[in-house]
């Protein structure tokens, strides 16, 4: 009866692994793009998988799975990102870089993918230079592919108030690649 309970201990062990191993990468991104702090972005993703394995959760498919743990991710993230607000204790991200780092947390491999000359790593520099709404709104939508309706439930905004910040985002993102490209020369 022991070796069959431990038998079924490293079963359950294992398949934890495999689903760390198959989803942790896109809810840390997921969050990091939330959030744009790779530590935060962390611990959010650990929180994500630990809520999945204490509950428990059975899904039918493994889509629906990975649905549930990208909302309970971007949830967290939100709800991390809100906490930071009221404690005030969100600092300029510009503040934050010092001359150690150089590293892009985002870049997993170069991507050289560019469309109109404006390549991805411009692109994910200027979403880190906008505002956290901004880049919420833009990452859900952009990234993520939520609806303007899906993301006013998730921010608990109006959908209008959804769509207005996404142009406004996108006009700011836009702005801020055309700025950087003028002075890169």
């Amino acid at each position: 009866m022991t070796i069959y309970r431990n038998i079924k201990k490293y079963e359950h062990n294992n398949s934890e692994e495999a689903l760390y191993d198959e989803c942790h990468k896109k809810l840390y991104f997921t969050s990091l793009r939330i959030l744009n702090n790779s530590m935060d972005a962390e611990e959010v993703m650990h929180d994500t998988l630990l809520t999945y394995f204490r509950k428990g959760m059975v899904f039918q498919t493994v889509k629906e799975r990975d649905n549930w743990l990208a909302r309970v991710c971007i949830n967290l993230s939100i709800d991390r990102l809100r906490r930071y607000k009221s404690e005030n204790l969100l600092i300029n991200s510009k503040e934050i870089k010092s001359e150690e780092e150089d590293v892009d947390v985002y870049e997993e491999k170069s991507e050289s993918f560019s469309f109109k000359g404006v390549t991805v790593d411009q692109v994910k520099a200027a979403m880190n230079n906008l505002s956290a709404g901004y880049r919420l709104v833009l990452s859900l939508h952009l990234f993520e592919g939520f609806d303007y309706e899906e993301i006013a439930q998730i921010t608990q905004l109006k959908e209008v108030s959804v769509r207005s910040q996404y142009i406004r985002g996108k006009a700011r993102l836009i702005e801020e690649i055309r700025r950087k490209r003028e002075l890169s020369g």
